[in-house]
């Protein structure tokens, strides 16, 4: 870890290019460092929404032409970046000499009169969890479109005799955007409510829908794989890799290795290659499933962009939907990192 001091007379512009000096030494996005900020107000007892800071506001402490830096949010954006006690209290005590003797402190200060001329910020500015929505949202309409956006999938299917399935686009965004037990919830109701688009044969399937809910609500959140456009395509495989785990037993147990989808057509062409048909029907679910699913993934993907920058959808936990949903002419900060 550098040392705060930096070299010549200090002042605010000096804070802010030592600052993001000591960013690139620990190259981590403005999200991810807004979001540990987050944490460590909750810990200390600050109620959640209030705890997290907007993109802008963690930005804005990097930029030069600065007229102020809040020494309380330059120690908690130092502890985000790994400083020990001494070293963040050396970066406040910085800012506090800067500060001009008029200059209330951040507990005195209620509201800024006006905005300094600045650098413009990117435009989309993240809404971290606990952050205000839009008036008209909240996570059940989210839920619900998903659950129709399921049934949807199951008409289409049926209509056209696809080969895939389409029953888990709903699934997939309610996991990746809200979680996976929101997601395991779309994949429960859309599955049981199959009777009413004409397929009561996709209620025990719910487990295999049950999967790939777990499996993509917890791998863009726990194991990091929304970052990027590989990784999200691997978790894709991932989910169908699980949903294959699931739903080729059960249709062997079920139905004989046949249920009357269109993926049975695809069966019936491995049979004739001369595999037993459970060995068929296995290859079949293994194959349908892999288009199936990394076409449900990018649709889910698409989906979340779209909310993101419509509706400003927090999506600190994915920096994929991030990098997608900057504009051009103003890129996200972490498209650098």
């Amino acid at each position: 870890m550098s040392d705060a001091t930096g070299a010549g007379p200090d002042s605010l512009d000096r804070i802010a290019a030592d600052l993001l000096a000591l960013k690139e030494a620990n190259p981590i996005s403005y999200a991810e460092i807004g979001r540990r900020i987050g944490e460590q107000r909750v810990a200390r007892g600050v109620p959640a929404a209030a705890a997290y800071p907007a993109r802008s506001t963690v930005y804005d402490v990097f930029r030069a032409g600065r007229t102020r830096i809040d020494p309380d949010l330059l120690r908690d954006i130092v502890t985000a970046l790994g400083g020990d006690e001494a070293e963040v209290e050396r970066w406040a005590q910085r800012a506090r000499q800067l500060r001009r003797p008029t200059e209330p402190t951040a507990r005195q200060r209620v509201a800024p009169t006006a905005r300094p001329v600045a650098l413009p910020a990117p435009a989309d500015i993240d809404r971290f969890p606990g952050a205000q929505q839009p008036r008209w949202w909240s996570p059940y309409v989210l839920l619900l479109g998903c659950i129709v956006l399921n049934l949807l999938g199951i008409m289409v299917v049926q209509a056209l005799h696809l080969p895939i399935y389409l029953d888990m686009a709903g699934t997939a965004t309610a996991s990746i955007i809200l979680g996976p037990w929101h997601g395991a919830v779309v994949a429960t109701a859309g599955n049981l409510l199959g009777f009413a688009v004409g397929a009561p044969g996709a209620a025990p399937y719910a487990l295999v829908n049950l999967a790939g809910a777990l499996v993509w609500g917890y791998g863009v959140r726990r194991w990091r794989m929304g970052d990027g456009i590989g990784r999200f395509f691997a978790l894709n495989l991932l989910a169908a890799t699980a949903c294959s785990l699931v739903g080729a037993p059960l249709g062997v147990f079920l139905f004989g290795g046949l249920s009357g989808h269109g993926s049975d057509t695809v069966t019936e062409s491995i049979v004739t290659m001369g595999l037993p048909l459970i060995a068929a029907a296995f290859s079949s679910n293994i194959l349908t499933s892999v288009i199936d699913k990394v076409l449900t993934g990018f649709m889910a993907l698409m989906a979340f962009v779209w909310l993101h920058r419509a509706a400003g959808f927090p999506a600190s936990h994915m920096p994929l939907v991030e990098r997608l949903s900057a504009s051009p002419e103003h890129p996200h900060p972490s498209a650098r990192l």
